[in-house]
């Protein structure tokens, strides 16, 4: 497929970074030949998490709504019962669902959500098994809880499943909370491994809790809303926000470090600087980072060949912030990324995004208007 340069995505250097920065090379932006539309498939207000059944059946969660099903994946959503009580101020709420990779035999499902109050709250995963019907969850279990904060903000909650069956949860460092990212006895700002039954996979990088909590993966994380686990190499991926600049879509490493608020592409809200260094030893880079913001949210990896020219490509959607309310093509070639493509730019700003059974993306709006299929346009 032939690619047309629209020009260059430019580094835009903070004027406190300094020299030691080893910042990414930023990949050009580029159009495509393929062109491509959206069309609504699902009504849904405020929805976070998309989780396609193997029959192409839909599970999704509402901000506010909690778990909703739609047969063959379009149509008029129905209510799925049992659900426990979420806190829903600020960006609290339902977030991030995850089918079991038994799920054709066992049927159980994984929903994050905000658990507490509005001073005292925090992730917590549940899993419970989907009715035969499709109406209820059934036997439900809190298999994980993020350690307490006080604020309604950076929760994370975007759930995957390893090839080993365990499973990954993003948690945000709770805005206020910041620096409790580099902490590694506190769950803020980290993504944690656990087993399904919630207990400990004795192979993670402080399993034995001597240099930190044995849930803990990665650290130095701001707001990760963006979780892909590619199966073929058995990589994780993540996207996250940054404050005001310095999105990052990065390689998730077993006990890496990755830097917030230690070093940023970003600056305060303020205009004030959080950091004079974009880069520290032992902290790691990104793969690509946006200036200014899109605040992505949702990674998928396209596997099927629906899209011509586009398989094995990353999309995450750019949900606000400056230069958001698109969905972000993103090429890479020897693990690094060579292209960046906005596709849709300025329709909707986008929650959540997944690949279904039919080989074709999907993209969840972060507000009332719905669900989309991305469909290739007629010529």
């Amino acid at each position: 497929m032939r690619l047309f340069l629209t020009g260059l995505v430019s580094i835009l250097a903070l004027a406190a970074c300094t020299a030691e920065s080893t910042a990414p090379p930023q990949p050009p932006s580029v159009t495509s030949d393929l062109k491509v539309t959206l069309a609504h498939v699902i009504d849904a207000e405020f929805p976070w998490g998309l989780a396609f059944l193997p029959n192409g059946d839909l599970l999704f969660t509402e901000k506010e709504g909690g778990l909703k099903y739609t047969a063959g994946g379009e149509g008029v959503a129905s209510s799925v019962a049992g659900m426990p009580p979420a806190i829903t101020d600020g960006q609290a709420g339902y977030f991030g669902i995850a089918l079991d990779p038994g799920f054709e035999t066992n049927r159980l499902v994984y929903v994050a959500y905000a658990q507490g109050t509005k001073t005292d709250n925090g992730t917590a995963v549940i899993r419970a098994r989907l009715s035969d019907d499709h109406s209820a969850l059934e036997d439900v279990t809190q298999i994980f809880r993020a350690d307490s904060r006080g604020t309604t903000a950076h929760f994370g909650g975007r759930l995957q499943f390893a090839n080993d069956g365990t499973l990954f949860i993003s948690l945000g460092e709770g805005f206020a909370y910041k620096e409790e990212a580099q902490n590694l006895r506190i769950t803020h700002g980290k993504i944690i491994r656990i087993n399904t039954d919630g207990s400990i996979p004795s192979d993670n990088p402080f399993a034995d809790g001597t240099n930190g909590k044995p849930e803990i993966w990665s650290y130095g994380h701001r707001n990760i809303q963006g979780l892909y686990y590619d199966k073929e190499s058995g990589t994780l991926y993540e996207t996250e926000h940054g404050p005001k600049g310095g999105d990052e879509f990065n390689i998730a490493k077993a006990g890496a470090n990755y830097g917030w608020p230690k070093i940023t592409y970003g600056i305060n809200y303020d205009g004030t600087v959080i950091t004079d260094k974009t880069a520290m030893e032992g902290m790691e880079q990104p793969l690509t980072y946006w200036v200014p913001s899109i605040a992505p949210s949702g990674l998928t990896r396209l596997t099927s060949d629906v899209y011509p020219g586009w398989k094995g490509d990353f999309f995450t959607g750019g949900m606000n912030g400056p230069a958001g309310m698109e969905l972000v093509r993103i090429h890479l070639e020897d693990g690094k990324v060579t292209e960046r493509e906005n596709l849709f730019e300025g329709e909707y700003p986008i929650r959540d995004v997944v690949q279904g059974p039919d080989g074709h993306l999907y993209i969840a709006t972060k507000d009332t208007d719905g669900i989309f299929r991305v469909d290739v346009a007629a010529e």
